[in-house]
C-alpha cells in the first residue's frame, strides 16, 4: 500500500500499480522545463513575452486580422477593443466551439489561448478540471492557481491503462509549470492574475467567499435551495464555484483583458439544470443575467462542448459566434441555432474538413479557417485532485 504526504495529512492511494522512483523520474523527464526567463515571469519588459516565447516554439505566425475575408468574424471575436467604432463589438467577445472528441478542441483552445495573449495582452483563464489536463501543452509558461488549506493530490497516469501511475507532491508540480499559486476566494484569485499570462484554476471546492460576493450585488436576487439560506454552499459542486468567479472578476475586477476558456461547459450549465438541493438552476440563471456586464467589463467567455443541446439554452441565447469543429455538418437553418436568427450556410461543408480546420460563423457571415497544432509533450495526463 502506497500514500503520499501533503500538508500534514495521508492521502490513501489503496493498492493501485504506482510508479517506482527511476520510472516517475524518466516520466516526468518528458515534460519541458519551466520557462521563466519571459517579460511575465522575470517583470523585465525588454524580454520575450510568453507569447512570443509560445509562438516561436509552436511554429505559429504573427497575428494577422487582414487576412481574413469578414472582419466581423474572427477578427472582431478575437481582438479585443474598449472603443471598437461602429462596425465592430466593443468590449468582451464569446464563442461555442462545438464538436466530437478527438476532433481538436483542445488544442483550438491551446491555439485561441495563445492568440489572445499575442492580440490583447490578455489575462487567460484555462477552466481547471480532475479529469482532464488538455493544457499541458503550454505547461512550461502557465502559473498554475490552486485554493488555499485544501488537500491537493497530482498523478500522472498513461493513456496506456495498464502503465503504473506516478505519483507527485506539490513541489513537483513545479517541473511542470512557471509556478504555483495558492488563492483564498475568487477575489483575491482575480487580484493575483497578470497580464498576459496563461493561468490553469482548479476551483476551491468549499466555495469560500462565493455568497459574499453574491450578497455584495443588490441587483441579483435568486431562489435559494430549499433548506438553504444562501445559494452557494459548501455542500455544492465544486465547478458552482466557477459562477461567483465569474460574477467577481465582473463586479470586483481588476477589469484587464480577461479570457476564460471553459472546455465542456455542458458540466457546469447543463440543458437539464434544475432548482435542484444546489440551486443549479438559478446559478444558472446568475451566469446568463451578468453576460452582458462581462462584455462591458472586458471578460471574454469562450466555451467549448461535445453538442449545443448539452448546453442550457440560456447561455446559448447569449452566444454570438459559434465554431463547427470538422466530422459534424454545420448547421444550414436558425432553427439548429439557438439564440440565431438566421445563419449565412445554406449547405453543409464541415463534415468533410480536416482536424485541424474549422468553421466560425455568426449571423451574417462565416469563415473558414485553420490553426497550428499545440501538441502535449508527453502521452500521461495529469489528474489534480482538490479535497474538501
Amino acid at each position: 500500500m502506497s500514500s503520499i504526504e501533503h500538508d500534514e495529512q495521508t492521502i490513501d492511494w489503496g493498492d493501485e500499480d504506482l510508479a517506482d522512483e527511476e520510472t516517475a523520474r524518466e516520466v516526468l523527464e518528458q515534460f519541458e522545463d519551466p520557462v521563466r526567463s519571459t517579460a511575465q515571469a522575470t517583470g523585465n519588459p525588454s524580454k520575450w513575452t510568453d507569447a512570443r516565447y509560445m509562438a516561436e516554439e509552436f511554429g505559429i505566425p504573427s497575428w494577422d486580422p487582414t487576412r481574413f475575408d469578414y472582419e466581423d468574424v474572427i477578427p472582431n471575436c478575437w481582438d479585443h477593443e474598449w472603443d471598437a467604432g461602429r462596425d465592430r463589438d466593443a468590449g468582451g467577445t464569446d464563442f461555442l466551439a462545438r464538436g466530437k472528441p478527438g476532433k481538436g478542441k483542445s488544442t483550438l483552445g491551446c491555439y485561441v489561448a495563445i492568440r489572445q495573449l499575442e492580440a490583447n495582452e490578455e489575462k487567460v483563464v484555462w477552466r481547471g478540471s480532475s479529469s482532464r489536463s488538455e493544457w499541458l501543452a503550454l505547461a512550461p509558461w502557465t502559473v498554475l492557481c490552486l485554493p488555499k488549506g485544501v488537500d491537493i493530490t497530482a498523478r500522472l497516469e498513461s493513456k496506456d491503462p495498464t502503465e503504473p501511475a506516478v505519483e507527485l507532491g506539490v513541489d513537483d508540480l513545479e517541473e511542470i509549470v512557471r509556478e504555483v499559486r495558492r488563492y483564498s476566494d475568487p477575489v483575491d484569485l482575480n487580484r493575483q492574475l497578470d497580464q498576459g499570462t496563461f493561468h490553469v484554476v482548479y476551483p476551491d471546492p468549499l466555495l469560500r467567499g462565493c455568497q459574499e460576493v453574491l450578497d455584495r450585488d443588490d441587483e441579483k436576487q435568486y431562489d435559494t435551495p430549499p433548506k438553504r439560506d444562501t445559494l452557494f454552499s459548501e455542500e455544492d459542486p465544486a465547478s458552482h464555484w466557477w459562477f461567483a468567479w465569474a460574477l467577481a472578476r465582473v463586479n470586483h475586477g481588476p477589469h484587464h483583458w480577461t479570457t476564460w476558456i471553459c472546455d465542456e461547459i455542458g458540466d457546469i450549465a447543463p440543458q437539464s439544470a434544475q432548482k435542484d438541493q444546489f440551486g443549479t438552476y438559478q446559478k444558472v440563471e446568475l451566469l446568463k443575467d451578468m453576460w452582458v456586464d462581462a462584455r462591458k467589463f472586458g471578460l471574454s467567455i469562450f466555451l467549448f462542448g461535445h453538442s449545443e443541446v448539452d448546453i442550457h439554452q440560456s447561455i446559448r441565447h447569449k452566444i454570438r459566434w459559434r465554431i463547427q469543429m470538422p466530422g459534424t455538418a454545420n448547421p444550414t437553418t436558425a432553427s439548429d441555432v439557438v439564440g440565431f436568427e438566421s445563419v449565412p450556410m445554406d449547405r453543409e461543408v464541415t463534415d468533410e474538413y480536416e482536424i485541424g480546420k474549422a468553421l466560425m460563423y455568426n449571423e451574417t457571415h462565416f469563415e473558414p479557417f485553420r490553426w497550428k497544432d499545440v501538441p502535449a509533450p508527453t502521452a500521461y495526463k495529469l489528474k489534480i485532485e482538490v479535497g474538501r
